[in-house]
């Protein structure tokens, strides 16, 4: 019988005298990755079929306004897949805390935006459990990898999320790594 030998982190974790950074990698799926690569591709023939007649004047006269709605949506919905599948192949995210500041930042091929918060306004670090509400378009973008998280806090009146596509195991890892060194208040009771 061979014996399975425990993975190792994917997670990177920089703990400096001035701070601590978090670097996790997307949890790539070879099936994502490849249904959106071939899909973008369609999209891309579609529109350039459609952008080619519009530009010719070849677009039925009664169906211009369709056309047109069908068209936004259409290259809207290709922009987001090409980020779901840029993210899937270069995607990460990054922890940095650093004196009062909690930075998270979700960023594909060098490219993101950061969000702050305040160290001290933080409640509740865990480890939870990530629901599905497809009313909800960062828990609908889970399925994809680029919305949610497996950790998550309180901030103020809101749950902020981050760390999608992580294990339990590296979950508690980051968890450990950050109450080690930073003391976040737990929530309090009413």
């Amino acid at each position: 019988m061979a014996k399975i030998n425990p993975p190792v982190s994917r997670i990177t974790i920089t703990d400096t005298s001035g701070r601590l950074r978090i670097v996790i990698p997307c949890s790539r799926s070879w099936f994502i990755i490849g249904f959106l690569g071939f899909w973008v591709c369609g999209w891309a023939v579609a529109e350039f079929m459609v952008s080619k007649q519009f530009l010719q004047g070849d677009a039925p006269p009664e169906g211009e306004s369709f056309m047109l709605a069908w068209f936004a949506v259409w290259t809207v919905s290709g922009l987001l897949a090409i980020y779901a599948w840029l993210w899937q192949v270069v995607g990460k995210e990054i922890v940095t805390v650093q004196g009062h500041t909690f930075t998270t930042r979700r960023e594909v091929g060098g490219f993101g935006f950061d969000k702050e918060y305040d160290l001290l306004q933080m409640r509740d670090l865990r480890a939870a459990q990530v629901g599905f509400n497809p009313l909800d378009i960062s828990s609908s973008l889970q399925l994809w990898g680029i919305g949610g998280g497996v950790i998550a806090f309180d901030y103020g009146t809101r749950t902020v999320r981050f760390g999608a596509g992580l294990d339990e195991a590296e979950a508690k890892e980051i968890l450990t790594a950050i109450t080690q060194r930073f003391r976040i208040q737990e929530s309090r009771k009413t």
